[in-house]
């Protein structure tokens, strides 16, 4: 008796722990981003692969795209929220921006699959 008793209030547990974790989870059967063109060094899957596992939370505007830029000349742009009701309902308005910012770095993909934001070296000399 004691047993069933502790097995539903275990699994009531983790039913609401699992509902509230999920605000902050997009789908993984859905993307949320457009590969716009392919580049010379990776190929679409390992594009696709990437930008999935990648935490995008922050860089999503409501009302506008962000372009990523790659070192290898791809180019993917992560959808609005406009564009995409799944974002809007699954995400945290902390996840967007709240003005259009343009995203100058370059990403690469790394021979692990993860998707690495590659920083660029400031001029730093006097004239």
């Amino acid at each position: 008796m004691h047993l069933k008793i502790g097995l539903l209030i275990f699994g009531f547990f983790l039913s609401i722990t699992t509902s509230f974790a999920q605000k902050n989870t997009i789908s993984q059967n859905h993307k949320h981003f457009e590969i716009i063109n392919v580049g010379s060094k990776y190929a679409k899957n390992q594009i696709d692969s990437a930008m999935e596992k990648a935490d995008w939370c922050g860089y999503f505007n409501n009302t506008s795209r962000l372009k990523l830029n790659f070192d290898d000349g791809t180019v993917v742009e992560l959808l609005s929220g406009e564009e995409d009701f799944d974002l809007k309902t699954h995400l945290n308005e902390n996840c967007f921006q709240s003005e259009v910012i343009e995203d100058k770095g370059l990403f690469k993909i790394h021979e692990s699959g993860i998707l690495v934001k590659m920083l660029s070296a400031r001029n730093t000399s006097k004239n």
